[in-house]
């Protein structure tokens, strides 16, 4: 058992929680309160309270419902060291509005029982308050693959849209969005970070203005749109790729500077990959406060050149204080529209339109099955380790649904492969979506999974946990060889040459066994000639391969292809 099942815990049995509760006769003293673990707080009377006050209680009490998987008791009139003092009447009523109003600023708790004792010495009185999140409402999420070229402002334009903050033309905006210290002192981004902009049930938005906290976003909104912001220098250029193909994007957002001279051959080649993945594509226009006309009209004429030769069925529409919001968000989903975006992060303009849109856009949900059957399955795209419950794997459910315990229709879950491609049974015992503690998490939607192996494997980034039986259908195998339909995006490839090919969140070594003209399987709407490889991963790896699944490949410091596998061989 973790901590959190210590104490007082709704989902268990009685026979483990403590022998002494406060509401017994003659109880004068009990275990002091755990601080870091548990779902138990002490508290002898809360009356008084400043704002920001209020604000920290309202934060322990979310991390206390946290531990307690949505249930949290606070036993009132007693002391940290676990001294049993008791309160007046009017002490315990001014508790009690207290703790209803740390409920009401998360939105989404509530008092479920109060149960309290008269001291049989004096009048004062001690009570256990149970409170309990509320049902989750319904949520939908999109993910937004940001992209663009070293320099283009990504960051900035990420950190206006979930803090609501201006930018002081330095690059205060993505401050908010850095992680790590060299991040900060050169300003560019080497790694991936993602962010949160929330839509409630009215449309209203939620970010960092309106909420203390990402989880307080996630509690209050019905849909969440994730940004995943990736590196603009070619150095890091493994990263990004990674950000494609291990990240479910639903939408490609490729910014591009509006006082750039041309459209940069790292912007061409965005565009190239979203329409040789046949994804959803919007472009947004950085810097606007800092543009010429002339230089701007010139760049734009580029843009709308180099979008039709890529993309020539999609309809290009420059985006300027629009109505109908929720028809171009359909639009751009169902591929036919490419909305441009003008925006300046200083001025803090254009994002009202890009809000909107997003807001109104739903990602597809896509079952990789040829059968009709929408089977289980998870892509682990970052891992974590925690003393009292194990490894915990964040990443996208791609389809079917899981619940603590195991998958929802009670099928044996695996996790693999390992580098000789081996799979191993295991248990999930415990869910969060979208940082909240959940009983089951379904396809599309963000995930973190306790993961507990039945037998000994090394948990890896780009592993795949699915339902066992699922191995070998949907055209899925596991393969050190494929085929695939790509868009070529640097020069001619030839036979037996190596590539670093992403898979999932992961890489490895491959070599080109064979190429050939391909116009089976061509993106919807794109221009551009296919070609058909047969590749081979290096040093015997074996992955998990099927149809449909997004592959890109690096030589160095370039793009070479992006495009999906067709077969496994």
């Amino acid at each position: 058992m973790t901590t959190r099942d210590t104490m007082y815990s709704e989902d268990i049995s009685d026979s483990h929680k403590h022998v002494v509760s406060v509401l017994q006769d003659g109880v004068t003293k009990l275990p002091p309160e755990l601080d870091e673990a548990g779902n138990v707080e002490y508290k002898t009377k809360l009356d008084n309270t400043s704002s920001h006050r209020a604000i920290h209680l309202a934060t322990q009490l979310q991390w206390r419902l946290a531990e307690g998987d949505g249930h949290a008791l606070y036993i009132v009139g007693v002391h940290d060291n676990g001294d049993v003092v008791g309160i007046s009447d009017e002490e315990f009523e001014h508790t009690i509005d207290t703790l209803e109003n740390m409920a009401q600023q998360l939105d989404n708790a509530r008092i479920v029982s109060i149960k309290k004792r008269v001291l049989h010495d004096s009048e004062r009185v001690v009570a256990e308050v149970r409170l309990a999140q509320k049902a989750p409402l319904p949520q939908t999420e999109l993910r937004v693959a940001v992209l663009g070229d070293y320099g283009a402002g990504k960051s900035t334009v990420l950190g206006c849209l979930t803090h609501g903050e201006a930018d002081d033309g330095r690059g205060k905006a993505r401050l908010n969005l850095m992680r790590h210290q060299h991040e900060l002192e050169s300003g560019h981004t080497s790694s991936i970070t993602l962010s949160t902009v929330g839509f409630d049930g009215d449309g209203r938005v939620q970010n960092y203005t309106n909420n203390r906290s990402a989880e307080h976003i996630f509690q209050r909104s019905q849909h969440v749109v994730t940004f995943i912001d990736t590196c603009g220098h070619a150095k890091h250029l493994k990263t990004t790729a990674r950000a494609l193909t291990g990240y479910s994007p639903h939408v490609f957002c490729v910014v591009i500077p509006a006082d750039a001279v041309e459209v940069s051959t790292t912007t061409r080649e965005y565009i190239q990959i979203a329409a040789a993945l046949g994804m959803p594509l919007m472009v947004a226009v950085s810097k606007m406060d800092i543009a010429d006309k002339a230089g701007f009209a010139a760049l734009m004429h580029e843009l709308l050149g180099t979008l039709d030769a890529v993309l020539p069925e999609r309809s290009k529409c420059i985006v300027v204080n629009v109505d109908e919001h929720q028809s171009l968000a359909d639009d751009m989903m169902r591929m036919s529209v490419v909305p441009i975006f003008t925006t300046s992060a200083v001025r803090t303009l254009g994002f009202g339109d890009l809000t909107a849109v997003l807001g109104k856009s739903l990602a597809k949900r896509v079952a990789y099955s040829t059968d009709g059957v929408k089977p289980f399955e998870f892509h682990i795209e970052h891992l974590y380790s925690i003393d009292t419950v194990g490894t915990v794997a964040t990443g996208w459910v791609h389809s079917g649904a899981v619940a603590a315990g195991g998958a929802a229709d009670t099928q044996q879950l695996v996790i693999g492969p390992d580098s000789s491609g081996n799979f191993v049974e295991a248990d999930v015992s415990s869910i969060h979506t979208l940082r909240t503690p959940t009983e089951s998490a379904k396809a599309g939607m963000s995930a973190s999974l306790a993961i507990q192996p039945r037998s000994p494997i090394t948990i890896q980034k780009g592993m795949v946990v699915l339902g066992a039986d699922q191995l070998e259908a949907g055209g899925r195998r596991i393969s050190s060889e494929f085929t695939a339909t790509v868009t070529v995006l640097c020069s001619d490839l030839v036979k037996m040459q190596a590539v670093v090919v992403h898979i999932r969140s992961t890489y490895h070594l491959a070599t080109i066994v064979d190429i050939g003209s391909s116009t089976d399987h061509q993106p919807p709407g794109c221009a551009q000639a296919t070609t058909g490889l047969r590749l081979r991963l290096s040093g015997n790896v074996r992955e998990l391969i099927y149809p449909g699944m997004p592959v890109v490949a690096r030589d160095g410091r370039s793009l070479t292809f992006a495009g999906r596998v067709t077969a496994a061989m």
